[in-house]
């Protein structure tokens, strides 16, 4: 179940964020990996997250997180966002249009890893 922080998402943006955690399912080291959203809109930067976890319940010591991808910008910066993924540490910027709201930006991130996993909406 995602956990959004800063906003309340509009209906077509909760449906997308239910949509993903229902149906992308990754294959990441041999392992089924299902993934959970993490919204975290602040005053002065909005972050998307998606951590990645194994598909059988978890163990005793919780979640594991194996895959851990996030997407964050500053929000006067909406138009340079930026990816980071734990299994490469690397960071890249993503270009694209200027967003106009938190919505927008949690609708990008979201297609974003969509396509990555293979799963177009």
């Amino acid at each position: 179940m995602a956990k959004i922080i800063g906003i309340k998402p509009q209906a077509d943006t909760r449906k997308l964020i239910e949509k993903f955690e229902d149906e992308v399912m990754i294959r990441h080291n041999n392992q089924q990996l299902v993934g959970t959203v993490y919204i975290d809109m602040q005053e002065n930067q909005w972050a998307v997250a998606f951590a990645y976890n194994y598909s059988r319940k978890s163990g005793i010591h919780g979640h594991e997180n194996p895959l851990e991808v996030r997407y964050f910008c500053p929000v006067q910066e909406s138009s340079n966002v930026r990816m980071f993924r734990s299994d490469s540490a690397d960071e890249v910027t993503l270009s694209t249009e200027p967003l106009k709201d938190a919505d927008a930006f949690v609708r990008f991130a979201i297609m974003q890893e969509r396509s990555l996993a293979g799963k177009a909406a």
